[in-house]
């Protein structure tokens, strides 16, 4: 069984492309070293990582990830009899303060749809885009992998599928959204296609002219095409800001961890300012004497 195959069978079909990248990596670096290598071999590694190229600690993790899987292949194929490094976690440490005093208020949101592009076929496709980052809050990588069959425009829902169960869910569609959703399929979705080769059928609810699979860093670059530097959006911002404007209308910070789909509450509760951050956030703004 190939790498390839193996990746298939055991893991999403969307995550085989950075897991080959954080394998094809190790193996660059390893070289003759790969099927043989042990503990301190992998450590080696991660400390090349952490020393030569800048890297952010989680960026780190996924990369020791792909080793681990690696090795797992390694075993499946029977090529090894242990794992190396399955018992290696880092602790690196990672900052996960979210800056609520800066995100966007639900109506900066609002305004960031009002954006024309220069290309008239791309304009709604666009939107769509900008749609489910305002109004559900989404990853970049969550809209990448959506397929027209998880849009159901008569109940005005949208499921979010993922790899681990937790993080799936169903969550409706703003009213306006299903005007646009049914112009963009109807209109504009033929036309972005039409040049795609493709021996399936293409399902994907969002795709280029060209190529039919779009990845996160593509569709970043979609929505910024044109604009300003100082009007591109940052997905990341706008999703932490839908889930912080969220927990200021909802108590239930269970509601707002199922529409976010985050796994456990404590990473909800990080969007969550105290009363306190709040007056001390107004005082800063509004005082005639405010920090600058």
């Amino acid at each position: 069984m190939k790498l390839e195959q193996y990746l298939l069978k055991k893991y999403n079909e969307s995550s085989l492309k950075p897991n080959l990248c954080s394998i094809r990596k190790y193996l660059n670096y390893i070289q003759n070293k790969a099927e043989t290598a042990q503990y301190k071999d992998i450590l080696e590694y991660v400390g090349h990582l952490r020393e030569n190229e800048n890297l952010h600690p989680k960026t780190i993790k996924q990369y020791l990830n792909g080793v681990k899987i690696y090795y797992h292949y390694l075993l499946e194929i029977g090529k090894r009899n242990d794992h190396p490094c399955s018992e290696l976690y880092l602790k690196d440490k990672i900052n996960k303060q979210i800056p609520v005093d800066t995100l966007y208020s639900a109506e900066t949101l609002e305004n960031f749809l009002n954006y024309t592009y220069k290309d008239k076929i791309l304009q709604r496709r666009n939107q769509v885009i900008i749609s489910l980052l305002i109004y559900q809050g989404l990853t970049v990588g969550e809209i990448c992998t959506l397929q027209i069959e998880d849009i159901n425009l008569e109940s005005a829902q949208i499921y979010i599928k993922s790899s681990d169960k937790s993080k799936s869910r169903t969550l409706p569609l703003q009213a306006k959204q299903i005007l646009l959703f049914l112009n963009y399929l109807q209109e504009d979705y033929p036309k972005l296609i039409q040049h795609i080769v493709s021996e399936k059928p293409i399902k994907t609810l969002i795709t280029g002219k060209l190529k039919e699979q779009v990845r996160p860093n593509v569709l970043n670059r979609m929505i910024n095409d044109h604009r300003e530097k100082s009007q591109q959006l940052q997905p990341i911002k706008i999703r932490q800001s839908v889930i912080a404007n969220l927990l200021k209308k909802e108590n239930d910070t269970r509601v707002v961890q199922v529409f976010s789909g985050h796994k456990r509450a404590s990473t909800t509760i990080l969007y969550k300012q105290t009363e306190l951050e709040i007056l001390k956030n107004a005082i800063n703004l509004y005082h005639p004497i405010r920090e600058i």
